[in-house]
């Protein structure tokens, strides 16, 4: 099935988006003002998407539908598809849609071999539709945009149809205008190719789009990231004080992003409350490892009266006997079966096989999640490393990598070469498992060389974090440091302009504060 390079980053999308505008624009511009102005395209609009077919594979059975709103048939010869991550397809022989009629454009042909699906035209291998986010774009033989529609997630089996909505802006194929399609067709998979979509009259809306709107505006799938950042704007990092565990909320540009949740789902749920974040979207979730104190909070995002919509949801999905991660991964697949979450295993983040799965917040900045050492026996080195990267790179960035310890770390180096891609150098070093002597070492400081060091810990605490000998290593290399237990949540700002730095600001006290839980440790690895 199709998950490698999903979708474009937000900037990717935005950047197609805008080409389709200058291509109208050029257009445009090239024509005397004494002409008169082109016609629009024919009302030719996509009304059904199928982008994660069961029944059979994907490269056999993903399929797009149009429907013709005009009065007049239209042949689609010399018309383009484009998609996300693909090389635009131009229709090479005569596809005619009728007044009012359907047509369906798919990968496969073949009825007998495509699951049922009744292809007017096949455009072959050459544009697959990603499961998680993607965009379709219909352009006249012109190169005017006469429909376009992007998705964050599509329901396995089943295509995702327009209703009757009347609406100008169906764009967002995840919105209110496009539901889940319910009949079976063929081979046993979900859909109406070729005719009007379950419980929708498309005409309403159909006639009402000329020209179509750009795909909206959405935080795209985790991809491999090639274009320039969208819009700048400002990224703040909170590293909440949520006790013995870890809780960091970043949020850019419209877009919010949730690494681990500490180990009391009350004490995260009055978080929420107070930052604002019930009814709202959380874009990207990711729990760095399985242990309780990162993820029991988590489970509160599911509670329906908070009313929160989560799109992508990162872990290692590795067995683990407790109780409470198998109620969250509960409520984890209870979304995913619904088509409302995309659950992505950080063994392969961006379900093609690179160890690195780049995500582009709305606002510029980047989000690198990284696979995490495999075949380890101590979950606490089975940490998902994350990198976050400022709209301006120069200004600042944050290496975040859960309770990874030595092993771990030296992996990181050696046998991830993360030094070399994405780079481990970062402006701010979220510690390791809590302040403790495992989580760090000098080769590792020096890997990463971070202005501040953040410690999310408890005080009291059973485990003796900060320990004396990570202080002493950070002393050792003049890193100061803010911990969650004497300072609080610690905000970092960076406002995403050149040069335009940041600032990091503790809630109360001093840096380089002591806890009261403070030793030295004597486990192995430790002087």
């Amino acid at each position: 099935m199709r998950h490698a390079l999903l979708a474009l980053p937000l900037a990717a999308l935005a950047a197609c988006v805008a080409c389709v505008a200058r291509d109208a624009d050029s257009a445009a511009a090239t024509r005397q003002p004494s002409q008169p102005s082109q016609p629009r395209p024919p009302r030719v609009v996509i009304t059904e998407v199928m982008a994660d077919p069961r029944a059979v594979p994907d490269e056999r059975g993903e399929w797009v539908e149009l429907y013709n709103a005009g009065d007049a048939a239209v042949n689609l010869r010399g018309w383009t598809l484009a998609s996300g991550n693909d090389s635009p397809h131009a229709i090479a022989q005569n596809v005619t849609i009728a007044a009012r009629g359907y047509v369906v454009l798919a990968r496969d042909g073949a009825r007998s071999r495509n699951g049922g699906v009744a292809a007017a035209y096949a455009y072959g291998s050459g544009i697959a539709l990603g499961n998680g986010a993607d965009w379709v774009a219909l352009r006249s033989p012109d190169g005017r945009a006469a429909d376009s529609v992007s998705w964050t997630s599509m329901p396995g089996g089943a295509a995702r149809g327009l209703r009757d909505s009347g609406a100008r802006r169906h764009a967002d194929v995840d919105g209110a205008d496009w539901a889940a399609q319910t009949s079976t067709y063929g081979a046993g998979d979900r859909g109406t190719p070729g005719a009007a979509n379950d419980g929708a009259t498309v005409e309403a809306a159909a006639a009402a789009v000329a020209p179509a709107p750009a795909p909206s505006p959405v935080l795209p799938a985790p991809a491999a990231d090639t274009t320039p950042p969208g819009r700048a704007a400002e990224l703040v990092v909170r590293v909440l004080d949520v006790g013995q565990g870890d809780a960091t909320l970043i949020t850019n540009g419209g877009s919010t992003v949730l690494i681990d949740g500490g180990p009391d789902p009350a004490r995260f749920g009055r978080l929420l409350d107070s930052l604002g974040l019930n009814g709202t979207t959380i874009d990207v979730v990711v729990l760095s490892h399985e242990h309780y104190d990162h993820h029991a909070g988590l489970r509160e995002l599911f509670a329906a009266r908070r009313r929160i919509a989560v799109r992508y949801f990162f872990e290692n999905k590795d067995a683990y006997a407790n109780a409470a991660l198998a109620r969250l991964r509960d409520s984890i697949n209870a979304r995913v079966l619904r088509g409302a979450l995309v659950y992505r295993d950080t063994d392969d983040p961006c379900a093609n096989g690179a160890p690195v799965c780049t995500i582009t917040l709305r606002g510029g900045a980047k989000l690198h999640v990284m696979r995490p050492m495999p075949r380890s026996s101590d979950p606490n080195n089975r940490s998902a490393p994350v990198k976050l990267v400022g709209p301006d790179s120069a200004s600042f960035t944050m290496w975040l990598a859960g309770d990874a310890e030595h092993e771990a770390l030296a992996w990181f180096d050696t046998g991830a070469d993360y030094d070399a891609r994405p780079g481990m150098r970062a402006t701010v070093l979220k510690a390791d498992h809590h302040g403790s002597c495992n989580g760090v070492d000098a080769r590792y400081l020096a890997l990463v060389r971070p202005e501040w060091v953040v410690v999310s810990v408890a005080s009291p605490n059973d485990y003796g974090h900060m320990h004396e000998q990570a202080k002493a290593v950070y002393r050792a290399a003049g890193r100061p440091w803010y911990r969650t237990d004497q300072n609080g949540t610690i905000t970092i700002r960076s406002p995403g302009t050149p040069r335009g730095g940041y600032t990091i600001t503790p809630q109360r006290g001093t840096r380089d504060m002591d806890g009261a839980s403070d030793r030295a440790s004597t486990q192995p690895g430790c002087r």
